[in-house]
């Protein structure tokens, strides 16, 4: 427990080049704790330098591909939606939210929202290629969901 509290207050002390250079190092070294506290030790320190919406976006990342907690990885690529929101960083998260709903989680719904938003924020992106080819393959299913909702409507007025 003595060692956790110096290796935090050593980040304390560090500025936000460092603290993102040793969460760096840490993911690399798979020490992801550790790596987590960088980044987060330099989002809390410097929440307005450059490094800060690409912290956040590396904390979500490593809950998706390291961690493999999908509805985390979520909650922290909206953080940089939420926090960051003329960040290139926010783009690209807003984009992997949808991918994470269709591709992992298996929430169709939430996936056609979130690449429809995308759209409607982002019409000129690099990304709207993926989006678009994402969303094809969302078609049939979107036609299930709207049949569904279909019956359900009628059901209720009933």
């Amino acid at each position: 427990i003595a060692l956790y509290f110096i290796s935090c207050n050593e980040s304390l002390n560090k500025n936000a080049d460092a603290l993102w250079n040793d969460g760096q190092k840490y993911r690399s070294e798979k020490k992801l704790k550790e790596s987590i506290i960088s980044y987060k030790t330099l989002i809390e320190k410097y929440p307005s330098n450059t490094f800060a919406a690409k912290a956040q976006f590396q904390i979500a990342d490593i809950y998706l591909n390291d961690v493999k907690d999908f509805d985390f990885a979520i909650e922290e690529f909206q953080k940089v939606v939420d926090k960051y929101p003329e960040n290139e960083f926010s783009k690209k998260s807003l984009f992997m939210i949808a991918y994470v709903y269709n591709n992992y989680l298996n929430a169709y719904s939430d996936a056609i929202d979130t690449y429809n938003l995308f759209v409607e924020k982002y019409p000129n992106d690099d990304l709207i290629p993926s989006v678009e080819f994402e969303l094809d393959g969302l078609k049939d299913i979107q036609s299930t969901i709207d049949s569904l909702n279909s019956i359900v409507n009628k059901k209720s007025n009933i």
